[in-house]
């Protein structure tokens, strides 16, 4: 049970400083802008996330009480339910490494033209295929849902401007800003 406690106890003091920080950003003083969120937002929500970290590495440690990485409670379950991690290692996908490496810069290239929404339908759709996922129904379904969730919170969230793109693919790039009320 010590040795649990010694693997919980940096967790527990990030936790302790998250806390105190959160107190801290509370008390960041700003003339209120309607509509918009303050300057003491993102240090406040990267605090919350640095706290369920810790939470989890707590829980993990004193309740599990086995040394794994975050990535390692699913490979864990995988290893309950009969995976066998020796194969898994020695798969290897250099092509669709390449493939995925080759997409991204054409999407690099392309945003411009068609704009973020379009490009970034694009670029899910077609990673998800070079992934071997054939789920076309989902594949689409996400494809839209994502591009619409990082545009929302891009541009209405965190004030970022993104590529309209070039005529005519810009007119749905405006057609979206002005159903999200993004002006």
């Amino acid at each position: 049970m010590l040795n649990r406690l010694l693997r919980a106890s940096p967790y527990v003091v990030v936790q302790l400083a998250a806390i105190y920080l959160y107190q801290v950003a509370g008390r960041i003083e700003f003339p209120a802008a309607p509509g918009r969120i303050g300057p003491d937002f993102w240090p406040k929500s990267i605090l919350v996330l640095l706290g369920l970290v810790c939470v989890y590495e707590i829980i993990k440690n004193l309740l599990i009480g086995e040394t794994f990485t975050a990535a390692g409670l699913l490979e864990k379950l995988m290893k309950d339910s009969g995976a066998n991690e020796a194969e898994e290692k020695l798969r290897s996908y250099p092509l669709l490494l390449a493939g995925g490496i080759v997409l991204t810069i054409i999407y690099v290239a392309t945003i411009d033209k068609l704009g973020f929404f379009l490009a970034t339908i694009g670029y899910l759709a077609l990673f998800m295929v070079i992934g071997r996922y054939r789920r076309w129904g989902v594949i689409a379904i996400a494809s839209v849902l994502g591009a619409l969730g990082l545009m929302f919170i891009f541009m209405k969230v965190v004030y970022v401007s993104l590529p309209l793109g070039v005529e005519p693919f810009s007119a749905v790039s405006l057609w979206l800003l002005a159903t999200m009320g993004v002006h």
